[in-house]
């Protein structure tokens, strides 16, 4: 029996695996390798969809499905394949036609399991479309195709909380599910849809008996709860280090999952998996 067998390891991308420059470090990558090599599971729970972490694979290759768009799919790097998702209704035009309505200066970026579409552009959605590269897919957001992920409404962060208090203000709440995803991000994503849930899911389909997660951001909340082990790295919110049964030393700029894997390893993290009896 291999060191690792069993474990199912799932961490957050942008400011917990990447550090401040988008990259994954020397000795995390490393540490992953050796996880892996030694009988561990380890993928990305990310709200990123399947292209929008390309980028990310040229530093590491996950042996393990990934959740992505934040807990609305489950996608599987080898077979190309999505082994499990949720899908947005037709209503979500509602929700965009009120917000194009009421917040004019919020760009809206939609994403079905293949395409990142551009419905209204500003200033954050050229800046995130530029740094993941996606195409110039510009569409009328009544145009938008069947099977859309989520929908991500991007403002300064000054407005985020005027944005926030908007939604709240209306009935979308009740169809859908809403989760800030960094302080430019409020995502529009199907009813009950979260990481923690997609852990969950994932950790039935692989048949992991342990599940590890590390976040540091609002929308990784349900990880802390839905993992075995919820893991906040040293620069996570606050309110995610409240959740998380361990908090590590080092923050996501020296190499946090390096720490962890280490401590896996030695036992000073242990195996004790929650969801069981």
């Amino acid at each position: 029996m291999e060191r690792f067998d069993g474990i199912l390891l799932c961490t957050d991308l942008d400011d917990t695996l990447l550090t401040r420059d988008k990259r994954v470090s020397e000795k995390n990558v490393n540490a992953l390798r050796y996880f892996m090599d030694n009988g561990g599971m380890f993928t990305f729970a990310t709200g990123r969809v399947p292209r929008g972490a390309k980028l990310v694979r040229k530093y590491i290759e996950p042996n393990a499905p990934m959740v992505c768009a934040n807990g609305a799919a489950i996608y599987d790097f080898k077979t190309g394949k999505f082994l499990w998702s949720l899908k947005l209704d037709k209503g979500i035009n509602d929700v965009i036609g009120y917000v194009y309505e009421h917040f004019p200066s919020a760009g809206v970026e939609a994403s079905s399991e293949d395409t990142v579409y551009f419905c209204r552009t500003n200033r954050i959605v050229e800046e995130h479309k530029h740094l993941e590269k996606f195409p110039d897919m510009y569409i009328d957001y009544q145009n938008l195709p069947e099977r859309i992920l989520k929908v991500i409404f991007m403002v300064e962060e000054n407005e985020l909380d005027a944005f926030k208090s908007l939604i709240r203000g209306t009935s979308f709440p009740e169809r859908y599910s809403f989760i800030q995803s960094s302080p430019w991000y409020y995502e529009l994503l199907p009813k009950n849809a979260s990481k923690g849930a997609g852990l969950k899911k994932l950790k039935e389909l692989t048949g992991a008996r342990f599940s590890v997660a590390m976040g540091d951001n609002e929308n990784d909340l349900s990880l802390m709860t839905g993992a075995d082990l919820g893991i906040a790295v040293a620069n996570a919110a606050d309110c995610v280090k409240r959740a998380a049964g361990y908090i590590t030393e080092n923050d996501n700029n020296h190499d946090a999952v390096f720490e962890v894997i280490s401590k896996l390893r030695g036992g000073d993290i242990k195996i004790v998996n929650k969801h069981i009896g």
